[in-house]
């Protein structure tokens, strides 16, 4: 009964050091990411954008999806991030896209410096367009999403700590 006890002694002190490792997946890679978090649209009438951030060796790359209404469109063109600061921070569209259950899922890339400035500064606001990339008839549309305190009573979400985020997956 001793070397039960100092057995399991020994599992449960050698389990506390593990993390649960979120992982992205697209296509046939995943990468290392945060949790996601979701940013509530101006307008009440569309899907919230779901955003992660993962990282691909030491390069930062912000994630974004969003329901749509078709395979043809997705999420293209320049997605522009402002910081809590007034900081603007433009991605440009390298072509890394998907759609997977309703879902169109486009990856940009973070420069260094770039994510340094979000290790310490919010998110506030992503803007982001809607394109057809194949002869449907969905207008080029822009959204914009805040990552702001929503709700009421036991259903208040508070702002995402996007900066703890990274700081967890990249570390300080």
């Amino acid at each position: 009964m001793k070397h039960f006890f100092s057995l399991a002694t020994f599992i449960l002190l050698s389990c506390s050091g593990l993390n649960a490792q979120n992982l992205f997946i697209i296509g046939n890679k995943s990468y290392p990411c945060t949790e996601t978090f979701s940013l509530k649209h101006k307008s009440f009438s569309f899907n919230d954008l779901d955003v992660l951030i993962a990282k691909d060796g030491t390069t930062g790359l912000i994630v974004v999806s969003v329901t749509t209404v078709s395979k043809d469109v997705l999420i293209r063109g320049k997605l522009t991030i402002y910081l809590d600061d007034g900081t603007v921070i433009s991605c440009l569209d390298r072509g890394k896209y998907d759609y997977v259950d309703n879902i169109a899922t486009t990856i940009f890339y973070l420069t260094k410096d770039e994510l340094e400035k979000m290790k310490v500064v919010n998110i506030n606001t992503i803007r982001y367009t809607l394109k057809c990339v194949s002869g449907c008839s969905y207008p080029t549309e822009s959204f914009s999403a805040s990552n702001k305190e929503s709700g009421y009573g036991y259903e208040k979400k508070e702002k995402t700590d996007v900066p703890n985020l990274i700081r967890e997956l990249f570390g300080d």
